[in-house]
């Protein structure tokens, strides 16, 4: 009876553990928001880097917007250009404009970059060596990081590569299985624990149309 009690309280709190959320890349307002929040969402992660390499203009009026609403989890995903942008330049270009204090955990968004000038190389030691430089300005800059990518498109980009594993970046990863449990992840990039899934990347929620979050 015990143990059968212990085991109920646990998956209780597992699902009380369970958050929700998205990753957008256009600019919402806060009523947008608040009907998000009163959906379930408890974070929200911006685009604050555009792949043609350049900041996005709406990043700091939505996160303000976000957290108005009273969304207390607020992060940014930097969608790298490899090429015309060096990576320090870039990731300072982004802090300056949405500033370091307005969010959480900047993620490193790797994938298939198909702006002019900015696509990764084909040789993946040349790119792995271009996220350790990105990892390094963050760095720097004293920015608490992350990575996302999905298994695909590491392997194809960046190989066998460590990079963000070895200095302890958290992994939000992509599979579009419509289901908010890790159990489909297989280990990449030397990580072997996501920290958050990518689980559907066309919900509609409040007009958003965003793709849908896990952890």
């Amino acid at each position: 009876m015990f143990a059968r009690i212990a085991i109920v309280a646990s998956l209780m709190a597992a699902v009380t553990l369970a958050t929700d959320g998205g990753d957008i890349s256009e600019f919402y307002d806060k009523s947008t928001f608040e009907c998000t929040k009163g959906k379930g969402w408890d974070f929200v992660i911006v685009r604050s880097y555009c792949s043609f390499g350049g900041v996005d203009d709406n990043a700091p009026r939505t996160l303000a917007a976000a957290k108005d609403a009273g969304i207390p989890h607020r992060d940014v995903y930097h969608f790298p250009c490899h090429g015309k942008v060096s990576a320090e330049d870039q990731v300072k270009a982004d802090l300056d404009h949405v500033g370091k204090d307005n969010f959480g955990t900047m993620w490193f968004d790797i994938e298939t970059n198909p702006s002019p000038g900015c696509s990764y190389s084909g040789d993946h030691a040349t790119n792995c060596k271009f996220l350790e430089d990105l990892i390094a300005a963050g760095k720097k800059h004293g920015v608490t990081m992350g990575v996302y990518a999905s298994s695909y498109m590491w392997s194809s980009i960046m190989g066998t590569c460590t990079a963000g594993a070895d200095h302890g970046l958290p992994l939000w990863y992509a599979h579009y299985d419509y289901t908010r449990s890790f159990g489909d992840f297989t280990a990449f990039g030397g990580c072997k624990h996501p920290a958050m899934k990518q689980y559907n990347d066309a919900v509609g929620i409040c007009g958003i149309n965003a793709d849908a979050d896990w952890y």
